[in-house]
């Protein structure tokens, strides 16, 4: 499994938070939103920050035999009932004299990436400002997005909901008008979503790669499957592979699939100095329109849909690739799919 830049931090464990017991719908909240395993066990203790005032906050530590369900993340609520839950990264005492600076210090100085910060000093419904770091690539910028308190002690990387919301249903809205360009495979009009985050250079994501295809044959008219590119920032060719599978899908939908499963059984012979001149090669092989092949690879356009779409999956709880999201939940796949299969179960006979 791969993992994109994200900071953990050390949250302090101390006494229970709430003396009269957890909250219900936080604790409903909490689960909702974190990734579902069949073996997932969750813990509460005191965080050990100062939040800013009015907001209140618990440890949550997760514990499975599954890599995607263990870590410690912070719970935090808003005074006006937003539910955050991800890791606040506090940096009040960093170097900088505004909090544009202190923001832009913090962020180099433990994730070692360039960001531009832009600050919305517009309250928010949680009494915080909206705020934008636009990172750096090769490729463009692309926006990572939370929102700072106007203290300027923490930034909340991510998004608040309402805890008194549907938490999956809040984040499969975030992504819905993401995803319609993607390539898509199902029916248009099937009650489940399963969409893949994915990285066309992850080794995880290869091994992966055929679980949607298996999913679509058992529950047929029941699912659409969309694929989500995902490339991380290490990886050398996994944008470009991002960029012309966008491209052959503009042209000729149903061909994606097959350079989907081209790609991933090419993955280890495939390096930056090797993948376009194979990429193209692959393109005239199929009797690609080449003048609007090159067109979209060159496309400010395109480059950035996938940026956004990326800076979005950060900032709305996908840690990792492969990550896969049904009807707004994040699933553990399990080994070879059973995970999902038996989420996908539970739901085809509620």
């Amino acid at each position: 499994m791969n993992r994109p830049f994200l900071l953990t931090l050390t949250l302090f464990v101390c006494a229970p938070l709430f003396a009269d017991g957890l909250d219900p719908k936080l604790d409903r909240a909490v689960k909702a939103a974190l990734p579902v395993c069949a073996d997932l066990q969750v813990e509460y203790s005191e965080l050990g920050l100062k939040l800013p005032e009015r907001f209140v906050g618990t440890v949550v530590k997760m514990q499975s035999k599954q890599n995607s369900c263990q870590g410690q993340l912070a719970a935090v609520l808003s005074p006006t009932g937003g539910f955050y839950l991800g890791s606040p990264w506090p940096i009040e005492s960093e170097e900088g004299k505004t909090v544009e600076e202190k923001l832009t210090n913090f962020t180099w100085r433990n994730l070692h990436e360039n960001v531009t910060v832009e600050i919305d000093r517009t309250r928010n419904d949680d009494g915080l400002f909206p705020t934008a770091l636009w990172q750096t690539t090769e490729n463009g910028k692309m926006p990572l997005r939370g929102a700072i308190d106007p203290q300027g002690k923490f930034f909340f990387f991510g998004s608040f909901r309402r805890l008194a919301g549907d938490v999956r249903a809040e984040r499969a809205k975030k992504f819905q008008p993401l995803l319609a360009n993607l390539p898509v495979k199902g029916a248009a009009d099937a009650a489940i979503t399963i969409v893949e985050f994915s990285d066309f250079q992850c080794p995880s994501c290869k091994r992966s790669s055929g679980y949607a295809d298996a999913i679509l044959t058992k529950f047929g008219d029941k699912a659409r499957y969309v694929r989500y590119d995902l490339p991380l920032g290490g990886h050398a060719w996994a944008f470009a592979a991002a960029l012309a599978g966008r491209a052959i899908y503009r042209q000729k939908p149903d061909l994606f699939w097959e350079y989907k499963k081209q790609v991933y059984a090419n993955q280890e012979n495939l390096n930056a100095f090797t993948f376009w001149d194979w990429a193209r090669g692959w393109a005239e092989d199929h009797d690609l329109d080449l003048a609007k092949y090159d067109a979209d690879l060159q496309s400010a356009d395109i480059k950035s849909t996938i940026l956004n779409g990326a800076g979005e999956a950060f900032s709305n709880d996908v840690r990792a690739t492969p990550t896969f999201m049904i009807n707004g939940a994040i699933v553990d796949a399990g080994e070879e799919g059973k995970g999902l299969i038996a989420y996908l179960e539970t739901l085809v006979t509620k």
